[in-house]
């Protein structure tokens, strides 16, 4: 309730105020007849003195005044008894509360160690519910939401999640290697082509020398009169060999090349089918960090981790909730059996049961509230009567009186 916090704030502007008191011995301020000020009313335009509240005294003239000066105090004596309506209900209710503390105080034997250690519980299971509710996790709540559609196959998935990844790195690596073994092939086949160009000119140049050789006989036979029979066989013999050679080196290059087509062929379909499964395996893994709202599996393993403390949390919190709802039924019922009125008020004041500090500083608030209350319902009671002295005075000095009291009253 409302005057509960205010003990709480009044409590601990005193521990303020007791750090800044004045020494013994000190000079008060002389004191005047302007209403005290509450300490919740710092920083407020000074307040009015009673003498500066004392309603002053009038005599109307005339008929319609004098209606209109008992219709207002009419209206004023209203106002007064309905403010000590709502303070005498005010002042039962702080009556009631100051009964409690009695009948609480008059609590002893056994029912006395129940109370105490009901009160004590309460304070534990209070403290490790504010523990619960200020806990510090990175997952969110909407994280948590998603995890518990699929609470019972998170563990497979960042176990799927992990193996995927790993193979994603895989087929990475199989991607790269089928790439350089394509660019070897290719590198190899255009050595092999510039080898077979080479081979065809060297064939058209041994055919030139060859053929310009055997013109050259030709000639020194028919001039000189020579025996050219072993020129004409070396020539022969080194056409022979160098036909022999650029042929098998030729047949070699094709042999070569087709093998390399081949071994393209091959790395271009290993290459394709590494493809198809980069291509399903990297859907597979987005279509998992899209589902389960992660970066990777790291970060799921990260936030399965958070979503099972928040699990216990929650578990934690409920059970707290559950003996904290007990704890406070055996309270109410205790309190109920020695008399107490307003039990549930106390559910939130066990530290005053526990400590007799706290319930004398409750004890000094109600009194002082029920001082305050009498004074209010003393001033109303003061200022209602004075008003119906004034409608008396006016009624009895004024030959429409009665006349005009009636019509008041009547409305």
């Amino acid at each position: 309730m409302a005057f509960w916090d205010r003990i709480r704030k009044r409590k601990k502007r005193k521990r303020e105020q007791a750090m800044t008191e004045e020494a013994p011995g000190s000079v008060r301020e002389p004191e005047d007849d302007s209403l005290p000020e509450s300490n919740d009313t710092q920083g407020e335009p000074a307040r009015l003195s009673r003498k500066e509240l004392e309603t002053e005294h009038i005599i109307p003239k005339g008929k319609a005044e004098q209606k209109r000066y008992i219709h207002d105090c009419c209206e004023s004596v209203k106002d007064c008894e309905k403010q000590i309506s709502i303070a005498k209900t005010e002042y039962t209710r702080v009556t009631e509360y100051l009964t409690d503390i009695q009948k609480i105080d008059r609590i002893a034997g056994e029912d006395r160690a129940s109370l105490l250690e009901l009160c004590k519980r309460i304070q534990r299971l209070l403290q490790e519910r504010n523990q619960y509710k200020n806990r510090t996790l990175t997952i969110t709540e909407r994280q948590v939401r998603r995890f518990d559609r699929y609470q019972d196959d998170l563990i497979d998935e960042i176990k799927k999640m992990y193996q995927n990844e790993m193979y994603q790195k895989a087929i990475d690596s199989d991607i790269r290697h089928l790439e350089a073994e394509k660019a070897y092939i290719r590198e190899s086949q255009r050595e092999i082509i510039e080898r077979q160009d080479f081979l065809k000119k060297l064939a058209k140049g041994i055919s030139v020398l060859i053929g310009s050789l055997i013109v050259l006989f030709i000639i020194l036979y028919f001039n000189l009169d020579s025996n050219m029979t072993y020129p004409y066989i070396g020539t022969l013999a080194l056409a022979a060999v160098a036909a022999a050679v650029i042929f098998t080196e030729s047949n070699k290059n094709r042999y070569e090349i087709a093998v390399s087509d081949k071994k393209y062929n091959k790395a271009v379909e290993l290459l394709n089918r590494t493809k198809i499964k980069y291509v399903n395996n990297v859907s597979v893994l987005d279509y998992n960090r899209e589902k389960f709202g992660v970066k990777n599996a790291a970060d799921f393993e990260n936030l399965w981790g958070e979503y099972c403390k928040t699990k216990e949390y929650e578990r934690r919190f409920r059970e707290n909730t559950e003996q904290l709802a007990k704890s406070n039924d055996s309270l109410q019922r205790l309190l109920d059996s020695h008399g107490v009125n307003d039990t549930e008020v106390w559910l939130v004041q066990t530290y005053a049961i526990l400590d007799d500090r706290e319930m004398v500083e409750i004890r000094h608030d109600l009194n002082q509230r029920r001082q305050k209350l009498r004074e209010q319902i003393q001033y109303n009671t003061d200022t209602k009567t004075e008003y119906e002295q004034h409608i008396r005075e006016v009624v009895e000095n004024s030959e429409f009186g009665q006349e005009i009291l009636k019509e008041v009253l009547d409305k």
